[in-house]
Formats: C-alpha cells, sequence, structure tokens
C-alpha cells in the first residue's frame, strides 16, 4: 500500500452483494503491500502459541502449518490441493517436509507469481505448483488429490457448502481436508456486532462460522468430520502482532490510507480481544 492507494476502496465490497474471487485477491494484495506478511513473519496466517509467549512469530506461523500437516497425515509421494495458498510458504513446507506433490490455488495472479518465486529458491522446487483458480469451480478432475487443506481462506467464500462440496469432489476416497479458520464460539450480538461487521468489510470477509455451521457446511458437501478443535487462545497474539505493524504502518501514510489502515488494526485488535473470537482446526474425511 502506498500514499495514493485510494484504489482500495474498489477492493472493499458492499456489504449487501459480499466479496467476490476479484476482491479477494485485490484485498490480499493490499495487505500484503501493506506489510501484512512482515506481521506474520512471512506467512499469512495466524500463529499458534502454548506457553511459550516470546516464540516469535515466524515460528508460531510455521507452528500453525505443522498442526495443519499433522492432520493431514500424508504419505511421500501424495498429491495435495492448498486452498488459498498464498504465497506459498505453507505449501513449500508440507511439501518438503512430508515429500510430497502440493497444488496451491490462489485468486490472486500477484500471488501465484510470488509462490512460484518462492518455490524456484527452494529444496521443495519440482514439488510444488501454484495456480490461478477458484475453489468455487476447480479445475481438476474428480479424485485428482490424495488430500486438501484451506488455511483462513473458507471464510472469505460467499458459498461455503459449495467450495467444500467441490473440494470433495476433487479429493480421493479416504483422503481428509484439514481447515483451520476464525470461529464465532457465539454469535457477536448487541454493540459488538460492529465489530465483526467491520472485519467481515475490511478484510474480505463473507462470513465468519459459529462452530455448528461449520459442521453444517462440511454434512452437506458430504464431509465426515473427524475433529473441530479451538485453539482460539493459542492464536490470540497474532491478533496483537498484525495491529501492530499496521499502526506503525499507518504513521508512514497520509490520507485515506492511513485511515484505512488505522481502522483495520482497530478492528483487528477488537476482534482478538473478544471472548466469542475463536479458531478451529478441522479435519475431515472424504468416504
Amino acid at each position: 500500500m502506498t500514499q495514493q492507494s485510494d484504489p482500495a476502496r474498489n477492493a472493499t465490497t458492499d456489504s449487501t452483494s459480499g466479496p467476490t474471487a476479484d476482491s479477494v485477491g485485490q484485498a490480499y494484495e493490499l495487505f500484503s503491500e501493506a506489510g501484512a506478511t512482515t506481521a506474520l513473519g512471512g506467512n499469512i496466517h495466524v500463529g499458534y502459541w502454548d506457553d511459550d509467549q516470546d516464540l516469535p512469530i515466524a515460528e508460531a506461523t510455521d507452528r500453525l502449518t505443522d498442526l495443519v500437516a499433522e492432520r493431514l497425515a500424508p504419505q511421500p509421494g501424495q498429491r495435495l490441493l492448498d486452498v488459498g495458498c498464498g504465497n506459498g510458504l505453507p505449501a513449500l513446507r508440507i511439501a518438503q517436509r512430508r515429500r510430497v506433490r502440493v497444488t496451491g490455488i490462489t485468486v490472486s495472479r500477484p500471488q501465484v507469481e510470488q509462490a512460484s518465486r518462492e518455490a524456484d529458491g527452494s529444496e521443495a522446487r519440482g514439488l510444488v505448483d501454484f495456480q490461478f483458480a477458484d475453489a468455487m469451480k476447480l479445475p481438476y478432475e474428480d479424485g485428482s488429490f490424495e488430500g486438501a487443506w484451506a488455511i483462513e481462506s473458507l471464510l472469505h467464500m460467499p458459498d461455503q457448502s459449495a467450495a467444500l462440496a467441490e473440494i470433495h469432489r476433487v479429493v480421493r476416497p479416504g483422503g481428509r481436508l484439514v481447515v483451520a479458520d476464525l470461529c464465532q464460539r457465539q454469535p457477536f450480538t448487541g454493540e459488538d456486532r460492529s465489530v465483526l461487521d467491520g472485519m467481515v468489510r475490511a478484510y474480505e470477509i463473507a462470513g465468519i462460522n459459529t462452530p455448528d455451521e461449520h459442521r453444517a457446511h462440511l454434512a452437506e458437501a458430504g464431509w465426515e468430520l473427524l475433529e473441530l478443535t479451538d485453539i482460539g487462545e493459542q492464536v490470540r497474539a497474532s491478533y496483537r502482532h498484525v495491529s501492530a505493524t499496521f499502526r506503525e504502518l499507518a504513521t508512514t501514510l497520509d490520507g485515506f490510507a492511513a485511515e484505512q489502515i488505522t481502522e483495520a488494526a482497530d478492528l483487528m485488535e477488537a476482534f482478538g480481544r473478544h471472548p466469542h473470537a475463536g479458531y478451529l482446526l478441522i479435519t475431515a474425511q472424504r468416504s
């Protein structure tokens, strides 16, 4: 994001229409320019802390990736799908450590280019490829993958059941899906609703589910739920890291750009402090 970033308004969809693939892609490009990847240590997802709150953010975000990989439990040589691959770092880490082949998809062409550059300099080169594709209509044949994961990507999709059904279609029987995503432990109501509505607006989110809504979407798409665990307290420090970085960045900007990034920081911090803000690790299987 630069001082001439008023076009960011174009990435914010009217609340009545919800986000589109284009608007989500634009939003991620803008927040990457704004320093979101720096705030999260290189990844574009939350970190995981146990008791060691001094753990660097980069290590904490890698730990979240490792938790996803553990639940996938892939065998060497298997082909996996990363739904919403971002800058490609989780795909590279899982491919390298598990010796699996990973196809990552994103609705941002700059992210495809960035992820491909990261792959070129990685030990996972040759095991990964990144493509521009929409999870609502995957360009793959039935049963193309042994497993899939989606880290903080389903919340951007206007019809999560349809997206989950598409992932179900391209995963072979017996394959697993691991979802890592925000949740509402209980619905935000009253004055608190403004925090949730602000997050939805600022971050191009279609909706943040309750645990029961996550279960319902998975069941509708044909997935068998194996595990649903709330790790909200272990990821909560992530929101503080992002908001602090965004506020520091705002001091270098002028006008609308500074206002926009400050609002995003305020909303992120408020959501992260709220007791109803949870974070789920979900493991499901295709029967």
